[in-house]
Formats: C-alpha cells, structure tokens, sequence
C-alpha cells in the first residue's frame, strides 16, 4: 500500500484565547503530517501562514545525529542546547535511563529494539545528560524538537498554562490575588515532556519562538518521493521465487540475461534505423536482398523447396514444398525482421563477444555501406551465414552466445521492463526460421556459379545440417524454443475475461470488468438493424421500393462451375430484377439527375464525383453494420477480417461462394477456408 503525505492545518483554536502579537485570531498553529492511505496529494508546495514565519536563526541545527545515524534509525535525536535525547515522534525529551521503556510502550508498533551498549557508548561520545536538564529560564529562545503552543503566563511568575481557567486558579491559590480574563496576557511556550517523571518535566515555560514552520520539504522532494514509491524496486533473477516466474521464463532463463540491463537501451538496440540514421542505407540493401531470394523460389526446383522446407534428418522429404506468401506484402514483415537482426549485430558489436570470423563479417558489412547495393547484399548474406552456419556453446561466461537468440530476447522486452507471453514470441520464430531458409536458398542459387556448379539438390543437401532438428545450430534451437513456446501456450489455462454476475438468471455478466446484460444487447441489435433499414431504404435506395421477391430464388448448391451464384443463374433473373435499375432510377427522377449528374456528352453519363463518393462511403458504413451484425448474430469467424473474403461467387481458383440459400426464404453465409499448404 502506497501512503502519500497530505499537509493539514489545525483551527481548532480556544474562544478565550487572545491574540498573540503579531498573530490573527484564529490564525493556524503548527502544521503536523497526517497519513492518508490509497491517495496522492496534488499540492506541489506546502502552506505556511505569513503572519507566524520568521527567518531561522543562522548557524547550524540544534538536532543532530551521530555520524553512523544510528538515533535516527531508532526515531531520536539530540539537542545541543539541552544535552539530552528528543524523540522525533512525540517531541519529548527522553532520558537514557528511559529510553528502552519508551520505545517498547509508545511506540510498540514500531518493533523497534534499543541497543543498550550502543546507547552507552553514543551517551559518554556526546557527553548527553543522564537525568533531566535544568528548567530553562522563561524567554530562552524556542529549543528545537519540542512542541511549541500558545499558552497564557501569570502575571506574578514565570508560570504558564494552557487556558485562562488554569492561570485564574493559579493566581487564587499561589498569589492569593483575582484576575479577570482580559489581564492575562498571551505566550509562545515549551516544556519537557507530556508526563509527570520530573518535578519540572511537565511545567510549561515561556519561549521566544525562530520560526512556527515545521521542516517542510520541497515540492522537487515530494515528487521524488511520489517516484519512488511509484518504482518496484527489481529482484534479482536468482531471488526470484520459481513460483512467481511463468514457465516459459522458467525454461528459457531469459530474465536472467535481462538482469541489470537498461531495458529501454534494450528496445533501442533494434529499432529499424530511420532516415538520418547512419544505418538507413541498410533499409534498402536488406529490402533488395530479401526480394531477391524470394524471387529465386519461383526459380528452384521442387526437390530443393522440399529439402529446404524439411526440418528432420530425413530422406523422406516434406511433400510440401517451401513456397511464397498468400501475400507478397507479407514478406515486409519477414524483411523488418532480419533488418533489426542486423541493425542489432552493428549496434551491440562490443557487447556480444563475438567470435573473430564473425566479428570480421560484421566489420566487413560497416565497411560495406559505403558501396554499392550489390556489394552491401553481398555482405549481408556472408553475415547471415556466419551467424547461421556454425555451432554456439555456452560458456560459464556467456551462456547466451548466439546472437539470434539475443536479438529476440530484445524483441521480447516491454516498454515496461517485462518480458513478453510464449504466446506473443512463435511467430517471431516462424518468421526467422522463413528467413534462414531464404537464406539459405540464396545461397544454394550462389553457389550455382562455383567451380564445378553442383546443383540446387545437391548445395541444398550439403546446406541440410543448418536448417534441420536434431543438430546443433541456430535453426534447431528457434524450432525447440518455438514448439516449447506452443506448448505452454496450449497448455497453460487462460484467465477468464468474462462471468455471469449471481442472481440474474444468466442474463448479466462481468466482461472485461464491465457490466453487459442480455437486454442491453437486444436494445443494442434493434438500434442497428433500425439504422441499418434506414441507411440502406432511405439514403441509399433513395425510398425507391427495390422489391425482392426472397421465397422464389432458386440456388443450386452443388453447382460448383466457376461464376455461378444465385445472383447470375437464370432462374432467379425476374425475381431480382434488371441489374441497373438503380441507375435507371437515378437517371430518371429529376432530383437525383441533376444531384448526381453533371452532363451527358455522346450518350455517355458524366457522374459528379463527390456526390458518387458520399454514396460509396454511406454504402462501405452499411458494410460495417452487416459486418458488426454477421459477428454478434450469426456466428461469425474469430476474425471479422474473414467475412470481407467471402466470395458470392464460385471463383475460378476452384473457391466456392460463401453466399447461398441454405431453405427457402433464408439467406446465409457458408465459408470452408482451407488452410494454406506448409
């Protein structure tokens, strides 16, 4: 629990109290520090009342400590005018003879324990008085340490008290003599102590006060205080209890690689270089190399994608080839990835202890910037394959060697300092294994060249050992990271984002902390389905009665000829009408003519532009309303993305449509999305 300081002022101020000089009645006493649990005070500087502040006397403070700081540990210090010991909490003087005894029956809950020989040692040392001082003598000036209060001073003697009523009976009682309220005068007063131990230990006496501000800290202070409170101060990985670590931390022992790093320098390490970087050249040149072993796919032979694409030591080669993307724009992320590899290996060069032959790539590709691209991708590949293509042990010394693995542990790192779920770092791995294979395909097609030119089968056989299980390399290690990864991740049990709140017969739940009842959500499809009729009868359809006859469409649905829909067969063609009698009736009301034509030159319509696009953009909103409809009432796919590639065709690329009439009068969606071959 985090307790913040508030400052608060205490008015509560006796009505007999006189003024005191210079002081406004009523006027605020001194300022005490009160804890306030589960809050954070906004203040950024103190109150002091100007009416009560005088200027310190100059020199150092009557409080000090002894050099080891061993009073302040226990809650004292001492006053070098009295000699003696103040407790900094009820602003007392306490005598060393009772010192343990205050601490264990006041301040019990502190559990603090008095060290009794080195409270003798610090009491001969500071020469402090073992009884009690001396009363001091009435207008010394305010000790420091002790409470100080407004209190009233007989006229007769030095004696003080806290009210009026105490001062009168004193009067009557010692001097035998009648005051009356208004001649009693005010004073700034001190004394020893609240108890009765001394005859004098409790007797007020009067003072001339320095200043009635306590000790306030700065603003710049509190903040830092607020900062560090805010900070968890990090364990060390080998403290750390197992059970609080997730074991996928467990099993990689990344944390402790982490230990005593500057995690954001981490993230910095592997930024892409941006333009004005001295590494932006390095954009382009990985960029053209990595299109460049793409491109070699379409070039390879069937045997060689199967080796490349085979991760055991096997003659039984994978039947799947190593192939392209779905995507070609999906090869930019595999590309980022090897650019922050590389970026990661110039930047951090003397701090990964690199072997010499690698150490020597990595210069070479420094030096390399200064050249053409092809002698930059050049150098890029030949570090590729020097990180890829050898053995990395770990020692007593460094027991993550292998540069890849560290550049995906910096990959891992939150902007927090944390490390990443398995379930966020598989696809990492697979797009770097993609990338050695890449690679190494490259390097197959190189080798064409060599003396000899042995063939794509043969270079990709001899390259076998680097990206397959079973040996050590780089490669065997992402792909044992990556399935212990998987495993955890399938076998971890997730935390629930969602519960049914009790006694609401099951028609309210808890998601993701907020309150969703079943009623809300029906209001909530009537509001769509309402605006979606709305936006596509009224604003769309321009309230035109475009009538489907529904009950009499025809759909074959074993028909699987490329082109064919309930849209294109024939049957269906007098229920659904001509295809352009929208434009028809644009064309032929007067109102929407001259909205949304400009001219008709040579039999040919010209469209005004902006009115077409308002049209196109309330017709993608009613795309979203289905969308959002399709996901909450009809069972839609995981990703909502899906239901924007249904075809309502049967396709060429042998795809059957997702849109069909399932019975008479319904309409549905059916989409079987094969998953693509590995």
């Amino acid at each position: 629990m985090i307790w913040s300081i508030y400052i608060l002022t205490d008015t509560v101020i006796q009505s007999s109290r006189p003024s005191a000089p210079g002081t406004p009645p009523g006027s605020p006493r001194a300022m005490s520090l009160v804890q306030s649990p589960g809050q954070v005070s906004d203040r950024s500087s103190m109150f002091i009342d100007p009416s009560e502040v005088l200027l310190p006397p100059s020199g150092m403070s009557e409080l000090y400590d002894v050099s080891e700081g061993t009073l302040a540990t226990w809650g004292f210090a001492i006053n070098r005018r009295l000699k003696s010991l103040i407790c900094m909490t009820c602003h007392t003087v306490v005598i060393p003879f009772n010192l343990a005894n205050h601490v264990s029956r006041t301040h019990k809950d502190s559990c603090i324990t008095i060290h009794k020989p080195t409270l003798q040692s610090i009491i001969q040392t500071e020469d402090i008085l073992t009884d009690w001082p001396p009363l001091p003598a009435p207008g010394s000036e305010e000790y420091e340490g002790l409470d100080r209060q407004w209190g009233f001073k007989c006229p007769h003697c030095p004696a003080m008290y806290q009210n009026v009523k105490s001062v009168i009976k004193h009067a009557s009682q010692v001097h035998q003599v009648s005051l009356l309220n208004q001649d009693i005068p005010g004073d700034w007063m001190q004394r020893l102590s609240h108890g009765h131990h001394s005859p004098h230990s409790n007797t007020w006496f009067q003072v001339t006060p320095r200043f009635a501000q306590l000790h306030s800290p700065s603003a710049d202070y509190l903040v830092a205080v607020r900062k560090e409170l805010n900070t968890r101060p990090p364990l060390p990985a080998a403290d750390l209890d197992h059970r609080h670590i997730s074991p996928w931390h467990v099993t990689t022992r990344w944390l402790q690689y982490v230990e005593g790093k500057d995690t954001r320098q981490m993230r910095v390490l592997i930024e892409p270089p941006k333009e004005g970087d001295q590494l932006f050249y390095l954009v382009a040149c990985i960029r053209r190399y990595m299109e460049a072993a793409y491109d070699l796919i379409l070039q390879s032979s069937e045997v060689c994608l199967q080796i490349l694409n085979t991760d055991t030591q096997t003659e039984d080669y994978n039947h799947h080839p190593f192939g392209r993307h779905q995507l070609d724009d999906t090869l930019r992320a595999y590309t980022r990835l090897v650019l922050q590899l590389v970026c990661f290996l110039l930047r951090a060069q003397a701090e990964l202890d690199l072997p010499a032959e690698v150490e020597a790539l990595v210069v070479a590709l420094r030096q390399a910037l200064n050249q053409e691209v092809e002698e930059v991708m050049a150098a890029i590949h030949q570090l590729l394959l020097g990180l890829w293509m050898r053995e990395w042990t770990p020692t007593r010394d460094n027991q993550f060697p292998d540069p890849t693995v560290r550049f995906v542990i910096h990959i891992q790192v939150n902007a927090d300092g944390s490390l990443k779920k398995p379930e966020e770092v598989t696809g990492v791995f697979a797009k770097l294994m993609y990338d050695m294979r890449l690679t190494f395909l490259y390097e197959c097609h190189q080798r064409l060249d060599s003396p000899g030119q042995p063939s794509l089968v043969v270079s990709a056989r001899t390259l076998r050992p680097w990206f397959t299980k079973g040996l050590e390399s780089t490669f065997h290690t992402l792909k044992s990271l990556q399935h212990r990864a998987s495993s955890i991740t399938m076998s971890s049990q997730n935390e629930p984002n969602m519960v049914w709140k009790d006694k609401t017969g099951f028609t309210t739940l808890i998601y993701m902390g907020h309150e969703v009842s079943l009623d809300a959500l029906r209001k909530c499809q009537g509001a769509l389905e309402d605006e979606t009729r709305t936006l596509l009868v009224d604003t769309l359809l321009f309230g035109h009665p475009f009538h489907i006859d529904i009950p009499s469409l025809c759909d074959d649905m074993g028909n699987k000829q490329a082109g064919y829909s309930l849209f294109t067969d024939r049957v269906n063609a007098e229920a659904l009408g001509p295809i352009d009698q929208l434009a028809d009736h644009i064309l032929r009301t007067p109102a929407l003519n001259r909205r949304f034509v400009i001219a008709v030159r040579e039999g040919k319509v010209v469209w005004n532009a902006m009115a077409m696009s308002a049209w196109l953009n309330t017709f993608a909103r009613l795309n979203l309303l289905c969308l959002i409809q399709a996901e909450m009432n009809c069972g839609a796919p995981g990703r909502t993305t899906e239901l924007t590639a249904m075809p309502t065709t049967n396709t060429p690329g042998g795809m059957l449509r997702a849109l069909r009439i399932i019975y008479r009068e319904k309409v549905g969606g059916v989409r079987v999305r094969p998953s693509p071959l590995r």
